[in-house]
């Protein structure tokens, strides 16, 4: 039996494995792609933060030095453990050990 009889065979079977194969192609890639833009937000907060005069950094200065948005930058800021936020001002960052 050839591979395309099979998989015509087993049309459903065959369709759920490569769906589930692509959703997972797609979550590698952005897990990937975040991993990525957070080592090099925290490589920017992290220089700033070892003269000791700029311990927080602004989204808009982050994202200026990373070409990432705002918005990313906010997002993946905020799940990474080792940034903190500023108390009472939503876009301002540093590193905390």
């Amino acid at each position: 039996m050839t591979l395309i009889n099979l998989i015509t065979e087993n049309l459903l079977p065959s369709a759920f494995v490569g769906g589930c194969a692509v959703v997972f192609i797609l979550w590698a890639i952005k897990t990937d792609k975040d991993r990525r833009d957070t080592n090099r937000i925290y490589e920017v907060l992290r220089r700033f933060a070892q003269d000791g005069r700029h311990m927080f950094r602004s989204s808009g200065r982050i994202s200026g030095i990373t070409n990432l948005s705002q918005s990313r930058i906010s997002d993946l800021c905020s799940k990474h453990p080792n940034i903190e936020r500023k108390e009472h001002e939503r876009h301002m960052w540093r590193v905390v050990n």
